[in-house]
């Protein structure tokens, strides 16, 4: 008699089958639970893996909707005939119905239960606001979307769900996807145990606070807030970073200084913050860019002392998982020391 694993073994290997079918690789790849819960392992930790989804399989999450409980396509008119059911099982027995839903509804709902006083701290610094979290017609249509900004890869300003490759974890360490020049995305190589991946670029309260896990990221960015910079107001905006490794952008609005996004600590490269800050205060402004730039960290540090405060005497596991955020981006923020000679910038 086959036992259960055995059972649940051929089952996803014939789903996989199914995939490639469609024209999805997926090449000695196994889910199962690791030390961080369900993740991708290689069957043969001896052999290369690969797992890759054509452009034609990556499904828009506008697309994506809920249907008596089940995730469903809604179009499915520029898929392959059959996919659309395979996607729907898939969710229910590999993704959101695995653990998905569970996970994503266990955060939220921590988040919604938090003490009024620690929300106020979250909306206040820019980390939480409920109104674009809970955008769904029902509780559990909210919880799908958020499911899916978290699961999903950006493209021309649409999110994209990638089967079988979304169910890969994080690793702030890891490499990032590979973007195939046919459209594809996928992961390829030697891995002796479980595959990660890295997700994005971000830091520790921003991955906490729209993935639902800590995570210590090697950098911090600004919160959004404003400071007095010589009788100047210069706002921090929150939004954007995606070229991290840019000078922050800087535009004069109402005669007030608007920075969008400034890196302001990375532990491989701690010159590298300050440098790219000073790049972009050379063009104008009439500022002191090593003067505002210590006063925007200082700004943060302070904020999230604000918020550790507030956390102190909350016990729950959201609470303390936003109180572990809150002490990764302090040392995500510790790490900028000097900066570049002659403002060289060589990040990597």
């Amino acid at each position: 008699m086959l036992s259960k694993s055995s059972v649940a073994h051929m089952d996803w290997q014939q789903f996989l089958d199914e995939f490639r079918s469609f024209g999805g690789v997926a090449e000695n790849i196994i889910q199962r639970h690791g030390e961080i819960g369900l993740g991708i392992f290689p069957i043969d930790p001896q052999e290369p893996l690969e797992i890759k989804v054509p452009e034609h399989l990556l499904v828009p999450a506008d697309n994506v909707d809920l249907r008596d409980g089940a995730v469903v396509i809604k179009d499915h008119s520029r898929f392959p005939m059959g996919y659309p059911d395979w996607f729907q099982r898939y969710q229910a027995l590999y993704s959101w119905g695995a653990d998905g839903e569970a996970s994503v509804t266990r955060f939220e709902q921590g988040l919604l239960d938090l003490p009024e006083t620690v929300l106020k701290a979250l909306q206040q610094h820019g980390l939480y606001n409920q109104a674009e979290r809970l955008t769904g017609t029902s509780f559990q249509l909210s919880m799908l979307q958020q499911f899916l900004k978290s699961r999903c890869v950006g493209r021309r300003g649409r999110l994209l769900v990638m089967p079988i490759v979304e169910l890969i974890n994080h690793y702030s360490n890891a490499n990032g996807w590979t973007d195939g020049r046919d459209g594809s995305i996928g992961v390829k190589g030697a891995y002796t145990t479980e595959v990660l991946v890295r997700y994005s670029y971000t830091d520790p309260l921003r991955r906490l606070m729209t993935y639902g896990f800590n995570s210590a990221e090697p950098m911090a960015f600004s919160l959004p807030l404003r400071v007095v910079h010589r009788g100047k107001e210069v706002i921090i905006s929150g939004r954007g970073g995606g070229k991290w490794f840019s000078p922050p952008k800087m535009k004069l609005k109402n005669s007030k200084l608007v920075i969008n996004k400034p890196l302001l600590g990375y532990q491989r490269m701690p010159k590298l913050p300050k440098t790219l800050f000073l790049k972009a205060c050379e063009a104008e402004y009439h500022i002191h860019g090593a003067e505002l730039f210590d006063q925007i960290r200082h700004a943060n540090t302070a904020a999230i002392i604000d918020l550790l405060r507030v956390l102190k005497h909350q016990a729950d596991p959201v609470a303390n998982q936003l109180m572990q955020g809150c002490l990764d981006q302090l040392d995500a923020l510790s790490q900028q020391i000097g900066q570049g000679r002659n403002g060289a910038i060589r990040p990597h």
